[in-house]
């Protein structure tokens, strides 16, 4: 669980309380991963059960209307961090996406209006890839803004194939659909277009 593991790394660091781990988490992956506070507090319970983390009450230090639990990382649960950072995902990633249900369960009678839903999805897909482009438009230097950057442009080439898959969509089933193919390549059989002129343009002037 992906979850499970980022409160674990973040505790390998220092010891923090559970507010502290939600705050630390979102700092690093909000725009594409938020946690809700129940979410974890009930991950931290497990991990405690489990013995790989320690609760450790701020009572004693503190006044009770300011104290909170502190959670400590055991060996138990660096070692199982360090495992599930060495392993392989166990699998591909399921391609599991309502839009490719709706697609298959609609009647050719009912394809109109599936395809002007598409084409609302395939405008938001659009927004969205424009505006994770200007945020990959420039590498940082530091680790920590690396690894972020590659979250920020994997969520972005995610993105644009779901807009191109959407395009073909239309391509494929609406016969009076002649709106102007965008630039770039389309066919498949042919290279994917990975990454928009703004990127490509950075990318030559290095």
């Amino acid at each position: 669980m992906p979850v499970k593991h980022g409160l674990l790394a973040l505790l390998a660091s220092r010891d923090l309380t559970g507010y502290e781990l939600k705050v630390r988490f979102e700092r690093t992956l909000g725009d594409f991963w938020q946690l809700n506070s129940g979410q974890v507090y009930s991950t931290l319970e497990r991990l405690r059960r489990a013995g790989l983390v320690r609760r450790e009450s701020e009572a004693a230090r503190l006044p009770a209307r300011v104290a909170r639990a502190r959670y400590t990382l055991l060996p138990r649960g660096r070692c199982a961090l360090e495992r599930w950072l060495a392993e392989p995902a166990p699998r591909l990633r399921p391609a599991r996406d309502p839009l490719f249900v709706k697609l298959v369960f609609t009647p050719p009678e009912r394809l109109a209006p599936l395809l002007v839903a598409f084409a609302a999805e395939a405008r938001r897909y659009a927004d969205a890839v424009d505006s994770l482009t200007a945020l990959v438009a420039r590498q940082p230097m530091t680790h920590a803004g690396r690894t972020r950057w590659l979250v920020v442009e994997a969520t972005r080439l995610q993105y644009a194939a779901q807009r191109e898959w959407l395009d073909m969509v239309h391509r494929m089933l609406d016969p009076a659909d002649a709106r102007p193919a965008r630039r770039g390549p389309r066919r498949l059989d042919g290279p994917v277009e990975t990454r928009p002129a703004a990127v490509a343009t950075l990318r030559a002037s290095r």
